[in-house]
């Protein structure tokens, strides 16, 4: 209903991005960075620790990041709610 697509990126491995995905019963893309590479341009890697940071990042058709969101850590009281993002998409959506 948003035109919105939802991918998530993770330094994993395929293999365990898809075991992830069936035990969650994630729906939506799984793509890993080995490297790293784009967490760094994205500027949500954690070097030291080599993951990422918590993230959430709406960008728009043409490539513009409208909504950035790094979170204080990767544990659940951190995490954003559907409806929060939810929210956010829907903003983007209305200035686009």
């Amino acid at each position: 209903a948003q035109n919105t697509e939802v991918v998530g990126i993770s330094m994993n491995a395929p293999f365990s991005q898809k075991a992830f995905a069936d035990f969650a019963k994630i729906v939506y893309p799984l793509l890993s960075d080995r490297d790293g590479k784009v967490m760094q341009a994205f500027g949500v890697y954690d070097e030291p620790r080599r993951l990422a940071k918590r993230s959430y990042i709406i960008v728009d058709k043409e490539g513009v990041i409208k909504y950035y969101d790094i979170r204080p850590s990767n544990s659940e009281k951190d995490l954003l709610s559907t409806e929060q993002l939810l929210n956010a998409v829907k903003k983007v959506n209305q200035g686009s």
